[in-house]
């Protein structure tokens, strides 16, 4: 018995040495993910107001990736990045209206790193739903700290934030910064980092800046700066400011990684989120000023570097394979050893980082953002492969020899129209039902005893999205809701969020959960309206509305902005 006994504590001490040594082994992840920063509004892509030495040096030092598409805009952006996978799959099209959340079935490259025995952690920009289970904190995020809704001072966002001394949730509790958005975010990475670097648990460290979205504010420092060269003080300083201090950062966080000693065990990848056709794309793509739309590539078109020595010292410097946003989460999976999920759209670029076997050449590439509720075959889509652009199934063009997509040359090859018209046919062919991915907002589960609604999230009706409309009185709209477990319900309706402690400005509220109904009057200075409800378990559409007092004029009604749900019990 006595030898059973030593044998059992042996093999658990070796199996505790094994994972200790898998885990030391393990290469920590650094991911810096830019909002709205333009390809072209770096110094290295041929901008001359701004200065971005940094990030330049990263591009040659590491290896950039010059042929590197994403989707239009944030959300769907954040998708492929996390999951992989092409946004439309989760059901995310837009930035707003219900269809900027990812969807629960979908599995993060945070689940999938802390599964395998990272820490991982996230800074700044979520924008992919903020209730349950959707929160970054139900997607495999250990530490979080970041600000709400899509972009500073957008509805889900703390009120009256902008990029300085902003308020965050730092793990469910607001916390108030001091200094600039960028400033803070990397800051709080760093200490995250630090804190961990002699640890043997590999990290996963995930900045994801609200800069340089707007809105714009000037950072003093850099404004400075601009201004010493000479740039003349316009409405773009804030911008240009804005960009500036995000490249300051990025060399902050490179030369922390290198003075800490984790460079030579640490992936590094920066990229922009999508491309911005209105700043500086017409001038070097098409040779004018031309917004276009979803569907070309200056849209799609962001920069991609990635830095792990082990592998760049290799092969440093410009890559121009057509590569994706799809296929950063097959990369850190590939480099830190773990299998890939079979689902995928995206692929490693581990062969191109360190020249080994395995990248497909003759891979296409489909980015399509219909940018509204409902998703519709061939809108704003373009499917890309190696010169190739099918531009909404219609217009075929070839960027070698026209690289802003002036000339259309379908005619002219129908048998590389018919390849990507049947590639996108088999995509769309394989895509769920639509009315699979609405994602349902849980209420009344125990792992989340309180549950905050945002009118940002309303999947039928109006889509409002920044704080600067909640004077309005005139929106209204529906959630889809999941009531996890039958009981009694408790509704706090507001046109403010909480921390504003404005008056709503109705005498009656309402609030409607599938067929049960119930409405209660209010006084005219009220901040907030408390409505109990019996509910079944269940799907339901929900709806809120205020009614102003009987003098006013036309007298509109509004839904509620804020509502939280508690659950009260049976």
């Amino acid at each position: 018995m006595k030898y059973l006994v030593i044998m059992a504590i042996a093999i658990s001490l070796f199996s505790c040495t094994e994972i200790k040594k898998e885990q030391e082994s393990k290469p920590n992840v650094v991911v810096m993910l830019i909002d709205n920063h333009g390809y072209y509004e770096l110094s290295r892509n041929g901008n001359k107001i701004v200065q971005t030495p940094r990030i330049d040096q990263l591009s040659m030092q590491a290896v950039n990736f010059t042929d590197f598409y994403a989707p239009p805009f944030c959300s769907p952006s954040r998708t492929a990045l996390l999951t992989g996978r092409y946004a439309l799959r989760a059901g995310i099209h837009n930035t707003v209206g219900g269809v900027s959340i990812l969807h629960k079935s979908e599995i993060t490259l945070a689940d999938l790193l802390k599964n395998n025995g990272y820490a991982t952690s996230i800074f700044g920009k979520w924008h992919l739903g903020s209730s349950y289970p959707y929160a970054p904190k139900f997607r495999g995020f250990d530490e979080v700290f970041v600000h709400g809704g899509g972009g500073v001072s957008q509805l889900g966002d703390y009120y009256g934030n902008n990029h300085i001394n902003a308020t965050y949730n730092h793990n469910g509790k607001f916390v108030k910064s001091n200094g600039f958005s960028t400033d803070v975010l990397f800051d709080e990475a760093i200490k995250y980092i630090d804190a961990r670097k002699n640890q043997q648990q590999p990290f996963f460290c995930y900045v994801s800046t609200p800069a340089v979205h707007f809105p714009t504010n000037r950072h003093p420092v850099t404004t400075q700066r601009l201004l010493d060269r000479g740039v003349e003080d316009s409405k773009y300083m804030a911008l240009y400011s804005m960009i500036e201090n995000v490249d300051d950062n990025v060399g902050k966080m490179l030369d922390y990684l290198e003075a800490s000693g984790l460079k030579e065990n640490t992936l590094v990848i920066l990229a922009s989120d999508q491309g911005v056709n209105d700043r500086g794309a017409g001038q070097h793509r098409s040779g004018k000023f031309q917004n276009r739309g979803l569907s070309f590539d200056e849209k799609h078109h962001v920069y991609c570097m990635v830095q792990y020595p082990k592998m760049t010292d290799k092969h440093p410097g410009d890559i121009n394979n057509l590569t994706g946003m799809v296929d950063v989460l097959p990369t850190i999976l590939d480099v830190c050893g773990i299998d890939l999920p079979t689902n995928l759209d995206g692929q490693s670029l581990k062969p191109l980082l360190d020249g080994s076997a395995g990248w497909n050449d003759e891979r296409k590439l489909i980015v399509q953002c219909p940018r509204s509720r409902m998703r519709r075959k061939w809108e704003n889509t373009s499917v890309k492969y190696k010169k190739w652009r099918l531009v909404d199934g219609k217009q075929l063009f070839n960027i070698e020899k026209d690289f802003g997509e002036n000339t259309d040359i379908a005619t002219k090859h129908p048998e590389i129209v018919k390849e990507l018209t049947e590639t996108y046919e088999a995509f769309w062919n394989s895509l769920p039902p639509a009315e699979t991915l609405i994602s349902a907002h849980i209420l009344g589960a125990e792992e989340a005893p309180e549950v905050r609604l945002v009118s940002m999230d309303w999947y039928k009706g109006d889509a409002p999205w920044t704080q600067q409309g909640l004077k309005n009185k005139s929106a209204q709209g529906t959630w889809r809701v999941e009531i996890a477990r039958d009981g009694e319900y408790r509704f706090e309706l507001r046109r403010y969020p909480r921390e504003a402690n404005m008056p709503i400005e109705a005498e009656v509220a309402m609030v409607e959960v599938g067929h049960e109904k119930k409405e209660t009057n209010i006084d005219i200075k009220a901040r907030k309206s408390m409505i109990d409800l019996l509910l079944k378990k269940g799907t339901y559409d929900m709806t809120t509305t205020f009614i102003p007092p009987k003098d006013s004029v036309g007298r509109p009604t509004w839904g509620a902005n804020y509502v939280h749900v508690s659950y009260l019990g049976q």
